[in-house]
This record gives C-alpha cells, sequence and structure tokens, in this order.
C-alpha cells in the first residue's frame, strides 16, 4: 500500500485525463487558464471532498499545495488524509520536508499527536514517555511562542502531571519541572494565559501554601506583562484577520484597498514585536521576531518585499547564510520577481559567491527573453489565423443558381407565340443579369465588411501585443542593466565592453535605449573614455531617433560633459523628427541656454517656444527665465502663477524649478473643498510642477477670486439648502393673569415671562402690537415685581407678527441685559423659551442639561432636584436651595431676589462669607451654598 502512495503523487492539473465528472474538469480547466484563483480552488476542495474519493482528494491536495507549499493548514490536511490511508512514511516525508520551514502551529499538533500515538500516549515505558517529552520540547521551542500555542502548552503541562513517581526524588523533579513550565508558559501572551495561571496558582499552593506566594510574586510581573501584551496583540491579529482573503490562500498582490490593509496591518505586528514589549532578551527577541517574520511570509506567500525584508533582518543580526538560504527559497517561490531575483545575486555577492550570482543573472535574462518570445508567438498565431481567414474570404466565389423559366412562361401567356418566345427570352435575361449583379455587390460588400473586421481585430491585437511586449521589454533591459553593473563590479570595464558586443546578437526590439544610455555613461564615468562614450551615443541615435527620452539623456550627457557645440547641433537635428512628447528636451535646453546662452540666442529660443506650444507665452517664458533651481519667487509671488486657473504646469524633468509653486498645489489638493477649479484646465491631478507657463486666453470672472484663495475656506452647498417657511399662529392673550404676591404660577401652559406693567394690556386691545412687544422686554421700576404672565410661544407668535408700520418703541426700553434679576429671561426661575430647548422649569429632579423631568444632575431644577445648583424642595447640595415654607420677608421662591433663598442672610441680601450662615439649606438642602 505504501509502495502504491510513493508512487501516486501525481497532482490533479498535470494529469491530462479526464477525472470522469464534468464539474471536476470544468473547474480543472479554469485552475489551468489562473492557477491563483482561490475561489475556484475552495469550490473544487468542497466539490472533491462531496465525492467521497480518496485518489482525487489526494491528487488536489498535490496540485494546490505546488501552488501554496506554505500553507501549514493544508499541509496538515494532508497528513490527515495520509494517515487515514495508513501511508505513515508520506506522511513522515511531509514531516522532514515542511516541519522546520513553515511555522503552523496545527503542522506541529498533527506531528505532536503523530508521536504520541506511535508511542502508546506516553503509557508504556519510560522510554517512550522520554520520546514525547523529547517531542513536546520540540513542538514548543518551534512554535511555543504562538498566541495559538497555549493548548499546547496546556497539554504538556498535563502529561508532566500524569506520570507516576515511585521516590521522592522522582517527586521533587517532577514538581520542578512542571513549576519551570508553568513559569516559561504563563510569561508568553498565549491566548489561554489565564487557564495557566490559574492552574499554576493551584498547583503551588497544593505543593507549599506558605511557600506559593513567594513563588508567585516572582513571576507575577512577567505574566502581568504577557497579559497586557496580549490584549495589544489581539487588537493587531484582529486587523490582520478582518483584512485577510476570504479562503485563506495566498494571491498575487493587486493592490486593492484591502491587500493594502492586510499588508500594513503585518508591517504593525512586525514593529510591535521589534518594539520588544514583553522586554525580552537579544536571543528571545530574535526569535519571536524570526516566528512572526516566518508567519508573514506564509501568509504572504507571493509579496516579493515579505521575503526581501525577512532576508534582511536575517543580515542584520549577522545571520548571513540563512539571509542566503531565504532568499534562495523566495527565488524558487517568486522567479519572475525581478526584485527578489535581484537581491538573491547581490546576497551570493556580498558572500563572494561570484558564479552564483552571475548565474542568477543568466538565468533572469533567459528567463524575460522567453516571456517576449512567448508573447510573440502568442499573436503570430493569432495573426496567421486572421491572414488565413481573410485570404479564404477573398478567393470564395459567389454561388449563381440557375433560374426557372416556368414563371416567366405563366406571365407571358396569351401572348403570340413568336412574340412570347422572344419576350420571354428578353426578360429572362434581364432578370438573370439583374440578379447576378445584385449577388454580385453584395458579395463584393460582404467581403469589404469582412476584410474590415479582420483589419480592425488585427490592428486591435498588435496594439495589445505592443503594449504587452512594452512591459516586458523593459524587465528585459533592466536584467541587463542590472548585469552590467555586476560585471563592472567583479570583472572591471573590460568585461563590460564584451556584455556589450553580446547585447548586439539580441533580436531588434528587445531592448529599450536604457542598456545603451547605460553601457555609454559606464565608458563616460568608469571607463574615463568620453570619445567612446559619444561615439556609442552617437551610434545608437540612428535607432533611436525618434524616441525624445534617448534624445534627452544624449543631450544632457553633451551638455554635462561640456560639448556644447554639439548639444545645440543634437538639438536642431532632433527637436523636430522626434516622436511623443518633446517637452522635456525642449525645457532641459531652454535651461541651458538661459544659464550658460547669450540674450540673442534666449530670445530666438523664446520666440520658438512660443510658436511651438500653445500654452507658452510671453510671460510663461519670463517666468521661467526669473528663475534658478526652486526659487520661483518671480512666478509666485507678482504673477500669482499657483492661484490662477489658466495655469498650464509642465512636468519636466527639470520639475525643481517650480517647486514652491507645486507645494502651493499641493496644499490645495489635500483640502476637503474642491481646489481642482485652481489646478490647470483639464487636469485632474497635482501635476509635479515644473515650467509654469500662462497665455491669457481663458481669463474670467472667476480669476478675481484666485488671490484670496478660496479653497481654502470651505464652500456651503447653496442646492442643498432649503427655504425656511415658518409657520405664524395669531397671537392670543392670556385670559387669568396672576396678581401679584401670589406664591405660585400656573405652568400647565408652558413657561412664563413677565410683563412690566399690567396696564400695557390695553395696547393689544388697540392692536399697537409693536408697543406691546417692546413693553414685554422695557424694564420697569427695579423696586416693582409685579407683571402679568405671557406665554413665550405667544410673545413669539407676536414678534413675527409684528407690523414695521406699527408706532416706534416706547421711551422705557432698555436692552435685556438692563431688566431686574427676577425679570430676566435667564433667571434660574424664569424660563425663556418653550418646548424641551432653552432654559426649562423642572418638574421632578434637575436635569444634566437643562431639562425638564426626572434626572439627576441638573443645574436648574426646582423640587428634588438632587446636585442641583438651582434648587427648590429636596435640593441636596443646592447652591441656592430654598423651600416655599421657609422665605425670607414672606415674599414667595420666585420673587426673591438673588442670594435671599436660604433663612439666615443677612437683611442686604448679600451672601455671607463661606463658613459664616446656615450650614444646611432649609429643607433637606445639605451643604447649602451662596
Amino acid at each position: 500500500m505504501e509502495t502504491e502512495a510513493m508512487a501516486e503523487p501525481v497532482g490533479l492539473l498535470e494529469n491530462k485525463q479526464s477525472t470522469g465528472y464534468p464539474e471536476v474538469d470544468e473547474l480543472k480547466r479554469r485552475l489551468l487558464r489562473s492557477p491563483t484563483d482561490a475561489d475556484t480552488w475552495s469550490s473544487l476542495f468542497e466539490l472533491v471532498r462531496s465525492l467521497h474519493n480518496e485518489q482525487l482528494l489526494h491528487a488536489t491536495f498535490v496540485s494546490v499545495l505546488e501552488k501554496y507549499p506554505g500553507s501549514g493548514h493544508l499541509l496538515a490536511g494532508l497528513v490527515e488524509l495520509e494517515l487515514s490511508r495508513g501511508n505513515k512514511s508520506s506522511a513522515e516525508v511531509i514531516f522532514n520536508n515542511n516541519l522546520f520551514n513553515v511555522p503552523s502551529v496545527e503542522l506541529w499538533q498533527s506531528y505532536l499527536q503523530y508521536v504520541r500515538d506511535n508511542n502508546g500516549q506516553g503509557d508504556g515505558s519510560m522510554e517512550s514517555r522520554s520520546t514525547i517529552i523529547d517531542c513536546f520540547k520540540l513542538v514548543l521551542d518551534n512554535v511555543g511562542v504562538d498566541r495559538e500555542a497555549g493548548q499546547i502548552w496546556i497539554d504538556y503541562i498535563e502529561f508532566i502531571n500524569s506520570a507516576q513517581t515511585h521516590a521522592p526524588y522522582e517527586e521533587q523533579q517532577k514538581t520542578e519541572l512542571l513549576r519551570e513550565t508553568y513559569q516559561a508558559a504563563v510569561s508568553i501572551p498565549l491566548l489561554k494565559v489565564e487557564e495557566i495561571w490559574k492552574s499554576y496558582d493551584a498547583f503551588e499552593n497544593s505543593v507549599d501554601r506558605m511557600g506559593a506566594k513567594q513563588q508567585m510574586s516572582k513571576v507575577s510581573p512577567s505574566y502581568m506583562t504577557a497579559r497586557t501584551a496580549l490584549r495589544e496583540m489581539n487588537r493587531i491579529w484582529d486587523q490582520i484577520k478582518s483584512t485577510q482573503g476570504p479562503h485563506g490562500l495566498p494571491q498575487p498582490p493587486q493592490w486593492s484597498l484591502r491587500e493594502v490593509e492586510h499588508l500594513d496591518a503585518w508591517k504593525r505586528c512586525l514593529k510591535w514585536e521589534l518594539d520588544n514589549p514583553l522586554r525580552l532578551n537579544e536571543h528571545e527577541l530574535q526569535k519571536r521576531v524570526i516566528y512572526t517574520y516566518g508567519q508573514m511570509c506564509m501568509d504572504l506567500w507571493l509579496y516579493p518585499e515579505v521575503w526581501i525584508e525577512f532576508a534582511e533582518y536575517y543580515a542584520s543580526i549577522g545571520q548571513q547564510n540563512e539571509a542566503l538560504t531565504k532568499l534562495l527559497t523566495a527565488s524558487s517561490v517568486l522567479p519572475n520577481s525581478l526584485a527578489v531575483q535581484f537581491a538573491y545575486a547581490e546576497a551570493a555577492e556580498k558572500m563572494k559567491q561570484l558564479e552564483t550570482s552571475k548565474q542568477v543573472y543568466e538565468t533572469v535574462i533567459a528567463t524575460q527573453r522567453t516571456h517576449i518570445e512567448e508573447i510573440n508567438a502568442k499573436y503570430s498565431r493569432k495573426l496567421s489565423k486572421l491572414d488565413k481567414k481573410l485570404e479564404k474570404a477573398s478567393s470564395k466565389q459567389p454561388a449563381h443558381n440557375e433560374q426557372d423559366s416556368s414563371d416567366s412562361d405563366v406571365d407571358n401567356i396569351g401572348m403570340p407565340q413568336d412574340d412570347a418566345s422572344m419576350a420571354s427570352d428578353s426578360d429572362t435575361n434581364d432578370g438573370a443579369a439583374f440578379g447576378e449583379d445584385a449577388r454580385a455587390k453584395q458579395a463584393e460588400k460582404q467581403a469589404m465588411q469582412l476584410r474590415k473586421a479582420v483589419e480592425q481585430r488585427k490592428d486591435a491585437l498588435k496594439q495589445q501585443q505592443s503594449d504587452e511586449l512594452a512591459d516586458k521589454c523593459e524587465m528585459y533591459t533592466l536584467a541587463w542593466v542590472m548585469y552590467l553593473r555586476y560585471m563592472q563590479r567583479s570583472e572591471g570595464i573590460d568585461a563590460v565592453r564584451q556584455l556589450l558586443k553580446r547585447s548586439r546578437s539580441e533580436p531588434a526590439g528587445y531592448m529599450t535605449h536604457h542598456f545603451y544610455v547605460a553601457a555609454a555613461l559606464m565608458e563616460y564615468h568608469v571607463g574615463k573614455r568620453p570619445n567612446v562614450a559619444s561615439k556609442l551615443l552617437e551610434h545608437y541615435s540612428k535607432n533611436f531617433s525618434e524616441v525624445p527620452e534617448y534624445i534627452y539623456e544624449y543631450m544632457s550627457y553633451l551638455i554635462n560633459s561640456g560639448d556644447d557645440t554639439n548639444a545645440r547641433a543634437l538639438f536642431e537635428r532632433f527637436h523636430s523628427t522626434a516622436a511623443g512628447d518633446t517637452t522635456d528636451m525642449w525645457s532641459m535646453f531652454a535651461d541651458f541656454e538661459y544659464n550658460y546662452g547669450d540674450l540673442g540666442a534666449i530670445d530666438k529660443l523664446d520666440r520658438r517656444f512660443i510658436e511651438k506650444f500653445n500654452n507658452e507665452s510671453v510671460l510663461t517664458r519670463m517666468a521661467t527665465r526669473y528663475s534658478y533651481l526652486n526659487v520661483n519667487c518671480v512666478a509666485v509671488n507678482e504673477f500669482g502663477f499657483p492661484y490662477r486657473k489658466d495655469m498650464q504646469l509642465h512636468s519636466g524633468r527639470n520639475a525643481g524649478q517650480s517647486h514652491n509653486v507645486g507645494s502651493m498645489y499641493e496644499d490645495m489638493a489635500g483640502m476637503d473643498v474642491d481646489a481642482q477649479d485652481y489646478l490647470p484646465s483639464g487636469s485632474d491631478t497635482v501635476p509635479n510642477v515644473g515650467v509654469a507657463s500662462v497665455t491669457g486666453r481663458y481669463l474670467d470672472k472667476n480669476q478675481l477670486l484666485a488671490p484670496v484663495m478660496p479653497g481654502r475656506f470651505a464652500r456651503p452647498a447653496l442646492n442643498m439648502l432649503q427655504e425656511y417657511n415658518p409657520v405664524v399662529e395669531p397671537f392670543v392673550p392670556p385670559e387669568s393673569p396672576m396678581t401679584a404676591g401670589s406664591g405660585s404660577m400656573d405652568h400647565r401652559n408652558g413657561p412664563t415671562a413677565f410683563l412690566p406693567s399690567p396696564q400695557f394690556r390695553s395696547l393689544l386691545d388697540q392692536g399697537d402690537v409693536l408697543s406691546y412687544v417692546a413693553a414685554c422686554v422695557a424694564a420697569p421700576d427695579t423696586s416693582a415685581f409685579d407683571s402679568q404672565p405671557i406665554n413665550p410661544d405667544a410673545l413669539l407668535n407676536a414678534i413675527m407678527q409684528f407690523n414695521p408700520g406699527s408706532p416706534t418703541m416706547p421711551s422705557n426700553y432698555r436692552p435685556l441685559c438692563y431688566m431686574p434679576w427676577a425679570s430676566r429671561p435667564d433667571h434660574p426661575h424664569q424660563p425663556y423659551s418653550a418646548g424641551n430647548a432653552g432654559y426649562y422649569r423642572n418638574e421632578r429632579g434637575g436635569g444634566r442639561s437643562y431639562s425638564s423631568r426626572s434626572q439627576s444632575r441638573g443645574r436648574y431644577s426646582d423640587n428634588e432636584g438632587y446636585r442641583g445648583r438651582y434648587h427648590g424642595n429636596d435640593g441636596h447640595r443646592g447652591g441656592y436651595g430654598h423651600s416655599p415654607r421657609h422665605n425670607l420677608h414672606g415674599v414667595p421662591p420666585h420673587r426673591q431676589p438673588p442670594y435671599s433663598r436660604n433663612p439666615g442672610y443677612p437683611a442686604d441680601n448679600r451672601p455671607p462669607y463661606r463658613g459664616h450662615g446656615p450650614r444646611f439649606n432649609a429643607r433637606s438642602g445639605y451643604r447649602g451654598r451662596p
């Protein structure tokens, strides 16, 4: 059985034969097209498990582990499957190949269970118990720091505790081993650390109740640190779990928002470990960080930066061999990743393994060339099929069917025989000719439509091929440039020249101009041969005459090497022939002339600039000419470029010239308001500001607002505002005015306000609303408190009905701030507005924020207002607590002046000094304050 199993491991995708299940075959075809589709893999596993076919399930495990060899969950599932089939040797092979490479608690638990099952759970000889203990130690040494390893620690403690002792020294050894295990476990932030702590407490008390406290105090600080760290770790891991993929399988990064957040969560986890919140020594800290990096690589299996950072950490702690091994693993996982391959080659170069580095570069170049050839072959096949289809359509002749003459005979009935026969022949010939012409025209039209469709399809395919080749050719060129650098470092400039000769045999179009620029500059800087560099650039300018980037680099070399004459000649040769955007080339040459040319040449160049580019003008040329590097004070302060909508800012290579302007645009782009109104027209993003220009053609009245920077202030959305249409109710005078001196007020109709004097009631009868409203807010004599109550809602309604044509306000009108205390709306017992807003009169218990019913800690309350400041009855700890039964001079509570609410106050109504006067309020008002 085991021999058959060893011969079985053939993956599902590698087997070209049908599985006999149509649904499985369909999923298999989808995975062949997209091998990293997690949804398809999940669906395939669910389907295969439901079929109860062990051989098919095994093949599925083999295929998925070839794509995701670092998945501990899948490896544990394959081990379980192998053991269920009796293939122990296959399970051991899985353990040997993956245990120390995959930091998975689930996989290590499978191994621990396998060892315990093979040794009878330790119930037999001492040798079996010793084997299991060694296995526990191995497992805990590798994954014991994992927060999910708490159950393994608990199982280990229970296994030690289950040992039977026959001598005092054996009992002592058992106790010491248990204490050592407990103390190690409670110092780790495990999910079950509190459960282990309680068990440890019980253990110490069972051993020695008197010494338990001393033992617990030794390890208590470590336990508290671990428990605190666990809470922080749980928050980080919650973020990792919440942003993880739906099926837990690693996916190639598409840089979606979820993927970026998931990567950031892992970076925060690593930073937390490196900050050493557990205060570990250097060795233990390195162990935890390495384990965390391993978990990160297992989750982000297809992210190059994770592998590179892991290797860099190994190198930072002096473990160069481990760093190289990790990069070797990464190069096999990500063979198409240039970053991983280059990092591996450089790591080997640092360790003086030059042949390994050279082989890596050769492999990368060969791999990238293969990709280019595959793309060309794929599109060549498609284009050849279209050509064949087009040839077949062109060579196809239209088929003509013979026409039956019976109809014409029927139509010519009654005619003379000769005439009928002649007419019949004539009509037949004319109809046949007409039909043939129509069919020929239709066939020709169809052929033209087919040719047009085929040509359009060919053009689309060629564009797709060009787009894919552009990316692959850049990668291929970059590999050659990196190889060029390596050869210069390891073997010198002669090896670089040999490599340049070799590159000439490469097919045309495979490498971009970047490689030849790099080779020429290397001759200039390393070989110290400027003549050779100039000849190389001049030679390859024939091949890249239409590439403005190459001409730019060539011109930059000539200017920097001091060859002004050839630089000007090069610009005149290629500025009109180069294809694409030549703004960078023009801007660089203008910068050269502005700095080192004469004024006549500068004037000529500016005129050519304005003629060449529509968005250039005399103003923009002056702004560029009167600047240097990032000094743009003329353009910013005097021309106001950052604030003008019509600015066309070039994102050229000399973008540093307008650095200040760009920073202002960045400030505007970061605002919540729509700053795009003040960005260049037609621009969706903030440009990398270079040479600023303005034509003045698009100035409008909105430009008048530019200097005040409206982008810095929020603009209201006027279209979202709703028109205010208040409902004005007719004014209803109060029916039962309160007489002066009464001890209570009727609050059933809502809050109240006071009128200065009753005689103003006649104003309402006369219809003079304005005078009445003015009298309501006027200040009568401060010695009088007689007035009539009025509902404030009615007063506000009267204000809404105010008629500007009414008589003027009375002479005794004064602002609200001059009114007597008892008559002011902000008096604690003089509510101002109705409803549940403003200053309310509380009925039961003071509200916290001017509320009305049954709330504690109110500020303004009357009855049972606990901890209120202005309280009536039962006002505990009230500042101005009072009771109707204990008033001064028989004045009702709402008529009392300020600071006269407690008995025993001085006659002048001033509050006593602290420490004088009554200690308690009149009625249950404890510790009354003035």
